[in-house]
């Protein structure tokens, strides 16, 4: 099972020529930080990614997320030429919700999502909803955020269905999820649902209503309706689970849209960010989205994009989402970007999403994994008992004895550099002895070269939406 993890050791390419370490220095969980030793060329990071892409996979795997950081990614073709090195099986199929753009020179790399950058994006994971959502995701930074907010948050899935309260997870579980699909031919432009931005001409590449109707059956998708004056609405309904088992760890994970497409979602994200960045235009536009909120969709009985609601129909009340968004807060982590930076996720047990911010010049672009049928997992029933790991899986035991090990030094006597030495390094080829003297050929290296710049570790920016998620590997 864990064949394709195992941890490889290359002659020719050690892990040690690069710096292990953690996006908040005071955790020893949360995303893993990769960033150079002496070479921050992209063709030492290709090579690197290439010689010890099952040690990064199974970082994902532990920390839901590692952050590659430091190295010379200056355009959207250097972003994907990265990430084929670390996962050549990349998707250019995206069945998502938020408009997109491909990058000039690439053919897997879009646009994170082309809506108005001062909207907040709630945390997901990515294409949730779908049979087959993408097993991991890839984010980069070409120009990251010059003012307040606009970071990529995350969140540990696996956390929220545990924290989850207990009650109110059962009701979800019993009673199921049901999606309610709608695009028109022509995106609404005047909204702050995102879903409705994207029409389905975009969604599909086509404007031919058979062509549709043929992906579809080929994706294995719910039937496709045709609604509306015109029939030319496009319109899906299906149950789905509200949870999944991870494919390989087989932990639990909170996994569906339900806190994306409530309709209370956008002022309340909006809200949110106002008290973390005591920014006046969100509480402004939060008190304004509140009272469009209820007008539209309480009073007039309009629905979201991607409506959701409990299988039997009823809605999921406001009280109950906000159960869930709480949860959510208290467990999410904040990445400013850094201009080259790439966010590596496992998109079946983190969440990713979009602080809002007023600098229109922030540019992050994503890509993705083939999909992975989710069904060929059975979803946990709400008779189950909440579980971290399958702990009887002894080489699982092994990975998680193995990464306690990665971080043992505090050396602070080298700038921002080994937190991680190489002899802890669970994939070294260095005996302690050399382990030591390539420290202080660092550190002699350090000290001759005044104008060395290493990558910062001092971006992560934690405010008052919640502690650093415990990833915990017991």
């Amino acid at each position: 099972m864990f064949s394709r993890i195992s941890f490889a050791k290359t002659a020719n390419m050690p892990i040690d020529q690069v710096t292990i370490s953690f996006l908040d220095p005071y955790q020893s969980s949360g995303p893993l930080v990769i960033s150079p030793r002496f070479d921050d060329s992209l063709s030492f990071l290709t090579q690197w990614l290439t010689a010890h892409r099952s040690y990064v996979e199974s970082q994902m795997l532990l920390h839901g997320a590692v952050l590659i950081r430091g190295f010379q990614i200056n355009d959207a073709p250097d972003f994907e030429k990265a990430i084929m090195a670390l996962q050549p099986n990349l998707s250019d199929s995206y069945r998502g919700t938020s408009p997109r753009s491909v990058f000039a020179g690439t053919k897997y790399t879009f646009s994170a999502a082309d809506v108005p950058v001062n909207y907040p994006i709630a945390q997901h994971l990515e294409m949730s909803f779908l049979k087959a959502p993408p097993r991991e995701l890839y984010f980069g930074c070409l120009k990251e955020s010059s003012s307040k907010g606009g970071e990529t948050s995350l969140c540990d899935f696996r956390k929220v269905y545990r924290d989850l309260d207990p009650d109110l997870r059962r009701k979800f579980q019993d009673k199921k999820i049901l999606y309610r699909r709608q695009h028109g031919k022509v995106g609404e432009r005047w909204t702050f649902d995102v879903g409705a931005m994207l029409p389905w001409t975009q969604l599909f590449g086509t404007s031919s209503r058979a062509e549709v109707e043929k992906i579809a059956r080929e994706e294995e998708s719910p039937p496709v309706q045709w609604v509306g004056p015109n029939q030319d609405t496009f319109l899906q309904e299906w149950k789905d689970e509200p949870c999944q088992y991870h494919p390989i760890t087989n932990e639990c994970v909170w996994f569906n849209h339900a806190q994306v497409f409530h309709w209370s979602t956008f002022p309340a994200e909006l809200w949110y960010a106002f008290t973390r960045l005591n920014d006046i235009r969100f509480l402004i536009r939060c008190i304004i989205m509140w009272i469009i909120a209820i007008i539209k969709y309480g009073l007039l009985g309009y629905k979201m994009a991607l409506n959701m609601s409990f299988g039997d129909g009823t809605p999921i009340s406001l009280r109950e989402m906000n159960l869930v968004r709480k949860v959510i807060h208290d467990n999410m982590v904040f990445n400013t970007w850094e201009k080259g930076d790439i966010m590596c996720i496992d998109n079946f047990s983190t969440s990713h999403g979009r602080q809002p911010t007023y600098d229109f010049g922030r540019k992050i672009l994503v890509a993705w994994s083939n999909p992975y049928d989710k069904t060929l997992t059975k979803a946990p029933s709400s008779s189950e008992q909440v579980t971290l790991v399958d702990c009887s899986c002894e080489e699982m035991k092994q990975l998680k004895s193995a990464v306690r090990n990665i971080i043992k030094t505090n050396d602070s006597t080298v700038p921002n550099a080994v937190q991680a030495t190489p002899d802890t390094t669970p994939d070294s080829t260095l005996s302690s002895e050399e382990a030591e003297d390539l420290k202080a050929m660092y550190e002699n290296h350090h000290k001759s070269q005044e104008n060395l710049q290493l990558p910062s570790l001092g971006c992560h920016k934690r405010h008052t939406s919640g502690p650093i998620p415990q990833f915990s590997l017991s």
